[in-house]
C-alpha cells in the first residue's frame, strides 16, 4: 500500500481532478484515503508496539519486512486474478482479509496477549489483504473512468496516498501517545470497513477484452513471459528492486533511531514519519516540473542521493528537528524514484496484461524491500544502528 504505479503530475492541470467527477471512482478513491489513513496510523502503532516489547533490533526492522513480504509472495497471483476474474470481487476479498486480521490484532492487544512473532504474523496478514486488493484496484481504473482520464486517475491514486501520508503517521503518534495502542488499533479496524462497504455498494462495467480468459497457470506464465521480454519493464523493475533494498533502511530502522538515539516516544516517531510524508507530497506536486527539466536518469540519481543523505543524517544526528528535515528530503527522493519507475511499468504495459505487470513490479520491489529490512536489521543487531544507517 506504500507505492502506486503512477506519478504525481501537475496538480494545477485542468484534467487532474476530472476522474473525481465519475461517482464510482470518487467513492472508492475517497474510501481508499480513509483506509490509507488508518493503515498509516496502524503502521506507527505496530512499529512502536514492537519497539516497546522487543529489545531486538532485528525484530523491529522485520515489521517493514512483514508489511512487504506478502506482496512479494502474492502479487503475481493477485495480478492474474485481476486480469481473469471479477476485479471487484478480488478487491472485496482483499479488504475482508484486512478487516479480519486487523480485528484479530486489536482483540489480542485488548486481551494483553501479544508477542513479537504474533505482531509480525498479523502485520503479514493485513498486508496480504492489501496485496490482493491493490493490483485489482489499479487495473480497475481503466474500467471505471474514460480512457482519456486514466493518466489523471493514476495520478490521483498516488497524490491521494501521499497526501494522507503527511497526516496519518502524526495522527497515529498522537492517538498512541494520548489514548493508547488499543484505541489506535480499534480506529484502524473501523477505517478498513469503509472501502469494504463502498466496494460492496459500487458496481461498474468491465471493458470487454477480445482475448479469451486464460487459466491461472497460463495467465501467470504469460505475465512473467511478457515482463521478461520487455526490456523497459525489466529495467524499471530491476532499478526499483535495488532502490527498495537500499533505501528501506530509513523506514525499517526509524523506530530504533527514535527510541535509542533521539530518546523520543510514539508522538516523535509519528511526527518524523509525517515529515517523510510531507517531503513525498511536495516532491509529488513538483513532479511534472522536474520531469520537464530533468531526464528520468538524472531524477533517479538525485533520488538516490537524497535518500543516502537522509540515512547518513539519521545516523549522525541527535536532534529531532534535523531528523525531520532529513526525512523530508528522504521522502522526496522516495516518491520521485517510485513515481518514475511506476510510470515506466504502466506505459509499457498493454491493457490485457497490465494487472500482471503491475503485480510483478510490486512483487519484486516488495521482495527487495523485505530483504532490505532483514539485512539492515541484522546489521544493526550484530554491529550498531549507526553502522547500518551509514
Amino acid at each position: 500500500m506504500s507505492r502506486v504505479a503512477g506519478s504525481n503530475e501537475d496538480l494545477a492541470a485542468p484534467t487532474t481532478f476530472a476522474p473525481l467527477m465519475q461517482p464510482t471512482f470518487r467513492a472508492i478513491w475517497l474510501a481508499t484515503q480513509v483506509s490509507s489513513l488508518g493503515w498509516l496510523m496502524q503502521t506507527v502503532a505496530i512499529s512502536w508496539l514492537m519497539a516497546t516489547i522487543s529489545t531486538s533490533d532485528l525484530m523491529v526492522a522485520l515489521v517493514q519486512a512483514s508489511s512487504n513480504l506478502p506482496a512479494f509472495i502474492l502479487s503475481v497471483f493477485a495480478g492474474a486474478l485481476a486480469d481473469n476474474f471479477s476485479r471487484r470481487r478480488v478487491m472485496f476479498a482483499g479488504r475482508c482479509l484486512m478487516v479480519i486480521a486487523s480485528a484479530m490484532l486489536t482483540a489480542s492487544v485488548a486481551l494483553g496477549f501479544v508477542s513479537p512473532w504474533m505482531i509480525l504474523g498479523f502485520s503479514f496478514l493485513i498486508a496480504a489483504g492489501g496485496a490482493l486488493n491493490d493490483p485489482a484496484w489499479q487495473a480497475s481504473v481503466g474500467d471505471i473512468v474514460e480512457r482519456r482520464d486514466v493518466p489523471a486517475a493514476v495520478t490521483l491514486l498516488s497524490v491521494g496516498f501521499n497526501t494522507v501520508r503527511t497526516v496519518g503517521p502524526a495522527l497515529g503518534g498522537i492517538v498512541v501517545a494520548s489514548f493508547g495502542l488499543l484505541t489506535a488499533f480499534t480506529v484502524t479496524t473501523l477505517t478498513y470497513l469503509v472501502p469494504l462497504g463502498t466496494i460492496w455498494r459500487c458496481k461498474w462495467k468491465v471493458r470487454s477484452s477480445p482475448l479469451p480468459r486464460e487459466s491461472m497457470r497460463t495467465a501467470i506464465y504469460d505475465g512473467l513471459r511478457f515482463t521478461a521480454m520487455s526490456s523497459e519493464i525489466k529495467a524499471a523493475v530491476a532499478r526499483g528492486t535495488l532502490f527498495g533494498l537500499a533505501s528501506i533502511a530509513i523506514l525499517a530502522l526509524l523506530p530504533l533511531v527514535v527510541r535509542d538515539q533521539l530518546g523520543g516516544g510514539p508522538l516523535a516517531y509519528g511526527t518524523l514519519m509525517a515529515g517523510f510524508g510531507t517531503g513525498a507530497v511536495l516532491a509529488g506536486i513538483s513532479n511534472s516540473t522536474f520531469r520537464r527539466s530533468l531526464s528520468q536518469e538524472r531524477l533517479m540519481r538525485l533520488s538516490c542521493i537524497a535518500c543516502a543523505a537522509c540515512s547518513l543524517s539519521l545516523a549522525l544526528t541527535s536532534s529531532i528537528a534535523v531528523a525531520a528535515i532529513a526525512l523530508a528530503l528522504g521522502g522526496a527522493g522516495w516518491v520521485t524514484a517510485w513515481s518514475g519507475v511506476g510510470v515506466s511499468v504502466q506505459l509499457a504495459s498493454p491493457r490485457w496484461v497490465v494487472g500482471r505487470t503491475i503485480s510483478i513490479y510490486y512483487a519484486l520491489i516488495d521482495g527487495g524491500i523485505a530483504a532490505g529490512s532483514w539485512v539492515w536489521g541484522t546489521v544493526a543487531e550484530n554491529h550498531s544502528l549507526t553502522w547500518a544507517l551509514e
